[in-house]
């Protein structure tokens, strides 16, 4: 199995761009120094330039996706997202794999509380992830997909840990290798390593800031649509016709659900009547968007997607719903 001498592999998925993997790679860069620890970039032609990024971190593994990869995989981003994963992870050495995303700013401690989890023999440990920008429609997106890890955040086990804050020992990763070779998603290698017999931790003491860009309610919208979409289509490649009937029938309940899910987590975590008066209508609209995505999702079923392309790990440059 990869060590090579290294602790710790940070991987980075890129979503945001250039600046958004800046900010997180200085946040991280005085954290790593004083241990044995890799970071990881995977990038694509789509992202083409985080490559320029090599200059001024040369320490980082820059790895460009070759482009008969990343052509095998469907046009619409979150696929390419879960491919970066999957490239990322293949690549990744040390005894244990923490993944976040360029969106998230990592507390000044995140790598020493990392290894000090670890220490304990939990093999899979997620941590708190914070809303860092105070507008509503931050607010509104942080609800619609990290709500549920907001601090105060209990510890132990739970059903659900992120994709933006996720350290896994090396030994569990392997274990479901077959689930994340081509693509990782996220629910797919959590729910498999459940009915494993991996536990799933939750640690306050990890945590990062969502620093996202500005964006429109549009193009909010449409994200909400296509990744409630990329969920359905997942869960349809798991679960039987009754149940995507099932599932597709009630849909339309989801908005509704999910709010009341996003203002009991606002509850819980003390929000002011000011900061809950401007973020739930735009939650609720997102919320809309992310029930008609499934909707569509069960109807269209999953996508037919080739897995038998090689993912070139060796070459190249050095959702939660609330």
């Amino acid at each position: 199995m990869p060590n090579n001498g290294i602790q710790l592999s940070i991987l980075i998925t890129v979503v945001s761009g250039k600046e958004a993997v800046r900010r997180c790679l200085s946040a991280l860069r005085p954290q790593v120094q004083p241990v044995a620890a890799e970071i990881i970039v995977p990038y694509d032609e789509w992202a083409i330039e985080i490559g320029e990024l090599k200059v001024e971190f040369p320490e980082v593994n820059f790895h460009l996706i070759a482009d008969s990869v990343a052509a095998n995989v469907p046009s619409h981003q979150h696929r390419l997202y879960d491919l970066r994963r999957a490239v990322g992870l293949g690549l990744a050495n040390g005894d244990v794999v923490a993944m976040t995303e360029d969106h998230a700013v990592p507390a000044a401690d995140w790598v020493n509380q990392i290894l000090l989890a670890h220490r304990q023999p939990f093999a899979v440990i997620g941590g708190a992830i914070e809303n860092g920008i105070d507008r509503p429609m931050n607010w509104a997106l942080y609800y619609c997909d990290f709500g549920r890890y907001g601090s105060p955040l209990p510890s132990g086990d739970v059903e659900y840990v992120s994709d933006v804050n996720v350290s896994y020992k090396r030994d569990a990763l392997e274990t479901v290798r077959d689930i994340w070779r081509h693509e990782y998603h996220e629910t797919t290698v959590h729910w498999t390593m459940r009915q494993r017999g991996i536990e799933l931790r939750l640690d306050p003491g990890l945590k990062v800031y969502q620093h996202r860009p500005p964006v429109s309610l549009g193009k909010a919208f449409r994200e909400r649509t296509e990744w409630g979409r990329v969920f359905a289509e997942t869960r349809v490649a798991a679960i039987g016709m009754p149940q995507r009937i099932f599932f597709a029938a009630v849909a339309p309940l989801l908005p509704a659900v999910l709010l009341m899910r996003v203002a009991k987590n606002m509850l819980r975590q003390r929000r002011t009547f000011g900061q809950m008066a401007a973020a739930l209508p735009l939650t609720a609209g997102l919320l809309i968007g992310w029930a008609w995505g499934e909707l569509v999702g069960y109807i269209n079923g999953a996508p037919k997607l080739k897995t038998d392309w090689p993912v070139c790990y060796g070459t190249g440059s050095s959702s939660d719903r609330g």
